[in-house]
């Protein structure tokens, strides 16, 4: 994966920058961000992570009202912000489907001097949906309640060039 690649390298030279990771539910986002984080000094921030420390489940559907995701979003921001104030970059896990849900990170690096890069894991729908079946036999992977993921899908807005984008082909 070439691009891969040179993500790496461009995570290895860079400072302070966020990286908002964003595509569709079982893109390949945390996959490939586990593979960042084992090659560079990175700050990891999963949206998926805060879900289920907070004891949500999306197998059991035992999912967070608007109140509870405002609370595991303003954590994410938080642990954001203060990972870029000590310099570090960082990774920040999450759908981001919208270009709402990506200016908010954004934001927060803004706040603190920090830059920030859209890293767009791009994966035919197609390829979504067999992996969405694939997890469904694997009893140590969550699975995302089918319309969640399409409506997910749905309303998702591919980032532009405006928003400093890197397109990971996934």
């Amino acid at each position: 994966m070439p691009d891969l690649h040179n993500l790496i390298s461009l995570l290895q030279n860079s400072r302070k920058t966020l990286f908002i990771l964003c595509g569709f539910p079982y893109a390949g986002k945390s996959y490939i961000a586990k593979q960042l984080t084992k090659e560079t000094e990175t700050t990891f921030i999963s949206i998926d992570d805060i879900f289920h420390a907070h004891r949500f489940n999306w197998d059991s559907n035992n999912l967070p009202d608007t109140e509870g995701w405002e609370q595991i979003f303003n954590e994410s921001y938080e642990k954001t912000k203060h990972a870029l104030i000590d310099g570090k970059n960082v990774l920040y896990d999450s759908t981001n489907q919208t270009l709402a849900s990506r200016d908010k990170p954004r934001e927060v690096a803004e706040s603190v001097g920090a830059e920030a890069k859209v890293v767009f894991v791009k994966t035919p729908v197609e390829v979504v949906w067999q992996r969405w079946e694939d997890n469904q036999k694997n009893p140590i992977r969550s699975v995302v309640n089918k319309e969640l993921v399409q409506q997910t899908i749905d309303m998702f807005e591919e980032p532009t060039k405006d928003e400093d984008v890197i397109i990971i082909n996934n």
